[in-house]
């Protein structure tokens, strides 16, 4: 049995997981969870539906497959940066549950996608072989943990939590728009400055 295996078989049940990232603890479910998944992550940090989750993905194809069109800016930029801090918001393939989906300027479906820099985490998403759908395990209004130990798994009731140690903390990943040409919406663990030249602009 692999060291991954009871973390892929609580997620594929539609189980939550508090797990390690390169920044802080998340807390998601497997993609294939749907609606329900969503359903959970969101009443565990007592948050409504607003904001979309991000999908961490093993790889660029597999960000790619739930987008309904790449670019080849995106496509350049994601070979250049990821596994990175940075975030790419694409035009959303059919079939996404609702928690996942955002919305662009003219009303484009989008989702948002990254390749995570943690070898561990890297390690159980090609192992999971889908998407994980993804945010930091506090409840709304709290402080993303780097520890576990701030974790608040009480509140969260998870159905498995990783304890790697502390996590290195530090900014949020950078968040970029793909949609029309490549956009920084927010700056953060990857450097602005190299966007347009990984984009090959």
């Amino acid at each position: 049995m692999s060291e991954f295996a009871s973390v892929v078989s609580t997620l594929k049940a539609g189980g939550l997981v508090v797990y390690p990232t390169e920044a802080v603890y998340g807390l998601g479910t497997a993609l294939s969870a749907g609606a329900a998944g969503v359903a959970r992550v969101r009443a565990a940090k007592g948050s409504v539906a607003d904001r979309p989750y991000l999908l961490l993905v093993a790889d660029a194809e597999a960000a790619f497959s739930l987008w309904s069109e790449v670019t080849p800016a995106a496509r350049s930029l994601a070979e250049a940066a990821w596994p990175a801090a940075l975030t790419l918001i694409g035009p959303a393939r059919a079939g996404l549950p609702p928690g996942v989906l955002g919305e662009g300027p003219n009303g484009q479906l989008t989702v948002a996608v990254r390749v995570p820099e943690d070898t561990w985490l890297l390690n159980l998403l090609v192992a999971l072989d889908e998407p994980l759908l993804s945010t930091s395990a506090n409840l709304v209004g709290g402080a993303a943990p780097s520890r576990f130990g701030d974790v608040p798994l009480g509140a969260l009731a998870p159905d498995l939590a990783i304890d790697r140690g502390d996590c290195a903390g530090g900014s949020p990943s950078t968040l970029v728009s793909c949609l029309d040409g490549v956009v920084v919406l927010r700056e953060g663990g990857y450097p602005a400055a190299l966007i347009e030249g990984a984009a090959g602009r």
